[in-house]
């Protein structure tokens, strides 16, 4: 586990996980200022969704157990540092685990800080400092659920994606008469007090990079990412980088640099659609503990859900809470637990 240059297909591949604590009051005060610019709070602000409810050690633990591969997990965060990074550093996998701050991958965009937007820290992951050109992005709510291989995210030096491919939003006509609705209701003093869909945000990247008449419609996954792709795009178009990272909530103006970085790698013959492996989706605030058990288990008997979205943990009730925690500790195990084993083979 301490050797991160042994890497089984021959080059490196690292993971980055965007993580915040809500519960941190330096970054609650942070969100509470800028909502008080806007004179009203808009649903994607609600305080839970930047809720810490001990799901994220599990993340790295998935990791580091499942993806042993890996060379570097960058967690992405706003001056703030995981509890368990001190277990990390003990242990001697402070340079396989490795914590960066807003202001390194924002450097040039600082007027733009704080952010609160996943979609802005997105924009800006591929400037990481030392990152591989290949690289596996998720979200601090994903877990992996059972080993992976770097051919389900990479072969060949190509991007191996996940998704169906949909019509653009404007060539359905039930798109077309909600926003013929919206133009006439009108939006609303503020712009960021919308509630932005993941859907349109993946369409309008492809459609930014010519794909007019339809998309890869992507599950919620881990998205494999080329740095070179973005990077040149940037490059060329610094316009719209500036404009994606502005907005310090999500808005519908913004499209996914992930979703513009697959359709440009499909573009470039640099990607593979392949769709065996699957995520279950767990939304634990609407399932009872008899559901809970009824998804995981099949989904286990599947052998096809190699990754898991833990969503509204922070709203569950007790009772799903403590069941969601048991099967994670048995289906992941925890980092402790993890961090006691790889003593144990090293002594």
């Amino acid at each position: 586990m301490n050797n991160v240059n042994d890497w089984s297909c021959g080059f490196p591949i690292d993971a980055v996980v965007t993580w915040v604590d809500g519960e941190d009051p330096a970054h609650r005060e942070k969100l509470n200022r800028y909502l008080a610019t806007l004179g009203q709070k808009p649903k994607i602000a609600s305080a839970k969704r930047y809720q810490e409810t001990g799901e994220f050690a599990y993340c790295i633990a998935s990791l580091l157990r499942f993806a042993p591969w890996l060379r570097r997990i960058y967690i992405v965060t706003d001056g703030q540092r995981p509890a368990f990074m001190a277990d990390i550093d003990r242990h001697g996998l402070d340079d396989r685990v490795r914590v960066v701050d807003h202001s390194v991958i924002f450097r040039g965009f600082e007027a733009h800080l704080p952010t609160f937007n996943i979609r802005s820290i997105i924009s800006v992951l591929w400037r990481i400092p030392d990152l591989a050109e290949q690289f596996i992005f998720l979200n601090d709510d994903f877990v992996l659920l059972q080993p992976v291989e770097p051919e389900d995210f990479f072969r060949d030096g190509k991007m191996v994606v996940r998704g169906h491919w949909a019509a653009q939003p404007e060539s359905r006509f039930d798109k077309r008469l909600a926003s013929f609705i919206k133009s006439l209701i009108g939006k609303g003093t503020h712009e960021e007090l919308a509630r932005p869909g993941n859907r349109d945000a993946q369409a309008r990247a492809a459609k930014r990079v010519g794909f007019t008449t339809r998309y890869l419609r992507a599950p919620h996954n881990p998205h494999p990412m080329l740095k070179s792709i973005a990077e040149a795009y940037f490059d060329q178009h610094g316009d719209a980088l500036e404009h994606n990272v502005s907005y310090r909530l999500r808005s519908e103006k913004q499209f996914l640099v992930d979703a513009m970085t697959t359709h440009l790698a499909l573009q470039q013959d640099r990607a593979v659609v392949d769709n065996k492996l699957k995520t279950l989706r767990l939304k634990l605030s609407d399932l009872s503990v008899f559901g809970f058990v009824l998804r995981t288990v099949w989904a286990r008997l599947s052998g096809r859900s190699a990754f898991g979205c833990l969503q509204g943990l922070e709203s569950a009730s007790p009772q799903m809470r403590d069941a969601t925690f048991s099967w994670l500790e048995q289906r992941v195990g925890s980092l402790d637990r993890l961090l006691l084993e790889s003593v144990g083979r090293d002594s």
